[in-house]
């Protein structure tokens, strides 16, 4: 604004505040996630004012003050110390800076636009749905209890060349959280979703694409949401500890032959297990993993190639099973079929807390199914509406109103990433009898309308 002007003053602490110069007053600047260090250095005409500040890990962010309100400014790719910038801006609102990471420094142009946070999710909201559209970037929240999405929020743009690779507790006891990587630099970071927000992002670390995400889980039954890479070339497996958006500490795990596949990982309480199939044979082997270490191993048997594993979850109602008792398989129940159009989208409590119950999604026509699981039978299946198949499922979560844990004890409604692909064999699960699920398979309506900011 004109005869207007923000700068920088430092107090007798040598703390560093921003100022803004108006009508011969001064006002002091200070973005409240700060600590110690806020700067001002430019305002436009509607008086929006940028600058950084540096928060308690003495990490440069960047801000835009409109309003009488502090935004973040991020940019994804960013790494520390100087993750963004705020330089500048013109009445357009276009923000220039500069960001680093492991290349060096970057300049960056963005446009600012108002956000009004979306509402916390109603007091009934059991689970957590995210999907992500590809042709756009731009992701959405669902909140999910007693099988009725009850509200959509969007969660905003997530940078061109990043993909969801899966949900966790990366950040606080918020299971929403979005894992993403850079599919050409092979750079992993963080979006943190609180309370249907995105409410900031974090770059941790980049590793070589030969090396994949297997899954995540309590890997250092520290009740962290961990992550856990395969090297694609010799099989080694490296585990990353993840907390407050930040990598703490890495561990190798060994390797396995390549012929064994990840089939997914299986939490309950302070341990989480790793089952790997052979893609040969059928085999399924277990492994505990406690304190960052595979602990033991166990054979569970073979079943034919025909059958794919989709997932893990606390089908049996027994408190810390998951579903599997002592590293055994102690029984099998047949559960019904669905036509091959029908893909399961993952698992959560979207009944009610702390059970582990199926989403199914037609390739045809993107509608969603929810499938109530108890005592290893199907208890009830609901609509859960549809939407186009241009968004992709990131992933399902755990959602508490008063906080869910990362990984909940006698719980394993997180979800869990089935990577297992075979085809072709035959095998024990031949002689299991199917039978229809009676499910709707009409098209439900339109899933909630997503209120964009």
């Amino acid at each position: 604004m004109k005869g207007q002007i923000v700068g920088i003053y430092v107090d007798a602490n040598s703390h560093d505040h921003g100022f803004l110069y108006s009508g011969g007053v001064y006002t002091t600047l200070d973005d409240p996630l700060a600590v110690g260090t806020t700067e001002a250095y430019g305002i436009n005409d509607s008086g929006e004012i940028v600058g950084f500040y540096i928060d308690g890990k003495d990490i440069a962010h960047g801000f835009l003050y409109s309003g009488g309100t502090y935004t973040t400014v991020e940019v994804l790719a960013a790494t520390a110390p100087y993750v963004a910038l705020a330089q500048g801006i013109n009445n357009a609102g276009q923000i220039v800076g500069y960001y680093s990471d492991y290349l060096g420094e970057h300049g960056f142009v963005l446009t600012a636009t108002a956000v009004t946070p979306n509402p916390p999710p109603p007091a009934s909201t059991t689970a957590d749905m995210i999907l992500y559209d590809g042709t756009n970037s731009q992701s959405e929240i669902y909140d999910i209890g007693a099988n009725t999405v009850l509200a959509a929020y969007a969660l905003g743009q997530i940078e061109q060349g990043w993909q969801v690779v899966g949900l966790g507790g990366f950040n606080d006891s918020d299971t929403s959280d979005m894992m993403v990587r850079n599919s050409s630099t092979g750079t992993f970071a963080v979006y943190a979703v609180s309370n249907n927000n995105s409410t900031s992002g974090a770059a941790l670390f980049s590793a070589g694409l030969n090396w994949q995400v297997a899954g995540f889980g309590n890997f250092s039954s520290l009740g962290e949401t961990d992550m856990m890479l395969r090297n694609t070339n010799n099989g080694s497996f490296q585990i990353y500890d993840i907390k407050d958006n930040q990598v703490t500490n890495s561990f190798s795990v060994g390797r396995v032959g390549l012929e064994w596949q990840v089939a997914g990982f299986n939490n309950h309480g302070t341990e989480t297990d790793m089952v790997l199939r052979n893609g040969g044979t059928g085999a399924l082997e277990l492994y505990d993993i406690n304190n960052n270490s595979l602990t033991a191993a166990f054979s569970l048997g073979a079943v034919g190639l025909d059958w794919q594993v989709v997932g893990f979850g606390n089908f049996s109602s027994v408190p810390g099973e998951g579903d599997m008792s002592n590293n055994q398989i102690t029984s099998t129940f047949p559960m019904g079929a669905a036509g091959l159009n029908w893909q399961v989208a993952g698992f959560g409590p979207m009944n009610g807390a702390g059970t582990s119950d199926m989403a199914l999604r037609d390739g045809n026509t993107g509608a969603f199914e929810a499938y109530d699981i108890a005592n290893n039978q199907l208890t009830a299946t609901a609509s859960l509406g549809q939407v186009g198949l241009d968004w992709t499922v990131a992933g399902f979560a755990p959602f508490s109103s008063t906080g869910s844990t990362n990984v909940a004890p006698d719980s394993t409604s997180q979800l869990v990433q089935a990577m297992a692909g075979f085809g072709g064999g035959g095998g024990a699960g031949e002689s299991l009898n199917t039978a229809p699920l009676g499910a709707d398979t009409s098209q439900p309506s339109l899933l909630t309308t997503p209120q964009h900011a």
